[in-house]
């Protein structure tokens, strides 16, 4: 039977007016909140929600402010680490209101900007799906190169001239984005210490205060999120109960994984049990 989709807003700290969906179960034993990566629409977590929400899990999936189906207006000072800050937050305390465990998932992005959300440390598990701390010094080769010109010359090329940026002529999501959060993005990828870097004053409490059990899966033909950087993102989280896995797609009988494919239909019978074995 396909799962109840209620479509539903909640008020962020600062008052903008963040919309989600809300996949029901018939009798829910916890909450998964879906933490979106850069670029990609919340609609692409649905399979992966309607077969937890089928076994007893309600979901919670939305897009960031200023993306996808988000309309409300932003504010002048709008910045990406609003999407930790505001709406990773303001989802963590709905999800934490039904008084039920809350489990989150954090694909990328969304894995990344976990800390800078205060209720984060109320989480029961965290599971971070190809999440990682992409500087770009930590690649080699090739993709080295490639990352350089992404973060110095061709988002700030093209942010400058274009907003809404052109996300999908880069290959790096299919929905809008302003400008001014991705040129941000890639002024996180030119440190070591990505967005807590100290020159970008964000607050790491977040990241130490969590104590939970974390899950990092990485996977081998994943050339955006490798091993190296995956461990740096976890570094963060000093007092969490770390376990790292970096899966090879053939040793799961699946021709490809790569960075979303977790959350494609073709990993429901290999992948998705992993995932529903962890939250249980």
């Amino acid at each position: 039977m396909e799962p109840k989709i209620e479509h539903k807003s909640l008020d962020c700290s600062d008052g903008y007016r963040l919309k989600y969906c809300h996949f029901q179960s018939e009798a829910p034993k916890a909450v998964v909140i879906f933490a979106s990566a850069l670029g990609v629409s919340q609609q692409y977590y649905q399979r992966l929600a309607g077969y937890l929400c089928q076994r007893g899990y309600d979901c919670l999936s939305f897009d960031y402010r200023g993306t996808g189906e988000q309309d409300a207006v932003l504010a002048s000072d709008a910045a990406i680490e609003h999407w930790g800050q505001r709406d990773i937050e303001a989802i963590i305390q709905q999800a934490l209101s039904t008084n039920l465990p809350v489990h989150f998932i954090g694909h990328s992005i969304g894995g990344q900007l976990l800390g800078l959300a205060p209720s984060s440390s109320k989480l029961s598990s965290i599971l971070f799906v190809a999440a990682s701390a992409p500087y770009w010094k930590r690649w080699t080769g090739a993709e080295r190169l490639k990352l350089l010109l992404l973060g110095y010359v061709f988002i700030p090329l093209l942010g400058a001239l274009k907003d809404p940026f052109p996300i999908s002529a880069l290959g790096l999501g299919n929905i809008r984005m302003p400008s001014r959060f991705i040129k941000r993005w890639a002024q996180w990828m030119r440190e070591p210490d990505y967005l807590l870097s100290p020159e970008f004053k964000l607050d790491r409490d977040g990241y130490e205060n969590i104590q939970c059990r974390l899950w990092a899966l990485g996977f081998s033909d994943d050339a955006l999120a490798p091993e190296v950087n995956i461990r740096h993102l976890t570094g963060f989280f000093t007092q969490a109960q770390v376990s790292l896995d970096i899966l090879n797609p053939a040793e799961e009988g699946l021709p490809a994984i790569g960075h979303n494919g977790l959350f494609h239909q073709r990993s429901e019978a290999t992948l998705w049990p992993k995932v529903l074995d962890y939250l249980g």
